[in-house]
């Protein structure tokens, strides 16, 4: 019983900001003003939510973010996987010293290389594009060790029995060790989206036409804070986090399913 309590406790805790964005996204402007503060609106009003969807610029970041966010994931997923599959069954000259230095780049920050990444972008014409927004965000170390340690907790037997039979590595990655370890695409998948989508600074660097703005940035750009549209901002945010959180709703049954079932075998 203790532990129950202390764990709805907790989840409070951890919930009370998101819950109390979605009570702001319905105030009027009087709850806001309201003295003492109030938690709940006196009425529920979706006059926030009318003027972030008429904003004719709210869309477009926010395609631009989803799209974005999507391309990133895809590639560095099939990156993932062709590295973690190359590291694990392939042997070739200088494996490890790659593998090592691929390994280093976790200990680099990433701010230390906006300005060569911004230089390089620019000179190969990038800015203001969907790949250009996308191209520092392609690979992850972190996630390539994760993969690799998924793969090679498998046998090597089916891979073997697989180019027996005649099948390429190809066909082995798409229709065997990509299933295997669909647990692990799903969780670089999730981290890729979740990171690509909430980037805020190399997004801000690499564009400049408001029509490439992504939604973290665009947001500011509204209008709402200057006008005191409080609800409109609220609102805003909540519309920006709904696809996070459905894709995290969506996918936490696919991932207990992907786990039960590496349980099982």
């Amino acid at each position: 019983m203790v532990k129950k309590l202390t764990a709805a406790i907790l989840a409070l805790i951890v919930l009370f900001p998101l819950l109390y964005t979605i009570s702001l996204s319905f105030f009027s402007m009087p709850d806001f003003n309201a003295n003492p503060a109030r938690f709940l609106p006196s009425k529920i009003n979706f006059s926030g939510y009318k003027a972030a969807l008429e904003n004719r610029y709210f869309l477009i970041y926010s395609a631009n973010s989803l799209i974005t966010a999507l391309l990133a994931s895809i590639i560095r997923c099939v990156i993932t996987v062709l590295s973690a599959f190359t590291f694990t069954y392939l042997e070739f000259r200088g494996k490890k010293i790659l593998l090592y230095l691929l390994i280093l780049t976790i200990f680099i920050p990433q701010d230390a290389l906006l300005f060569e990444n911004y230089v390089t972008i620019t000179r190969l014409g990038l800015a203001d594009t969907y790949f250009g927004i996308i191209a520092t965000s392609l690979f992850s170390a972190t996630q390539l060790i994760i993969a690799m340690t998924a793969a090679k907790s498998l046998s090597r037997e089916p891979y073997d029995a697989a180019r027996i039979d005649g099948a390429n590595d190809y066909i082995y990655m798409a229709y065997i060790l990509c299933p295997l370890i669909k647990s692990v695409l799903l969780a670089v998948f999730l981290q890729s989206f979740v990171s690509v989508f909430n980037a805020y600074l190399w997004p801000l660097l690499i564009t400049s036409r408001t029509e490439m703005r992504t939604i973290q940035i665009g947001i500011s750009l509204l209008g709402f804070a200057e006008s005191g549209d409080k609800g409109g901002l609220f609102s805003a945010l909540m519309i920006v986090l709904i696809p996070l959180m459905a894709l995290t709703l969506a996918s936490r049954k696919i991932i207990l399913k992907a786990l039960s079932e590496g349980l099982d075998n």
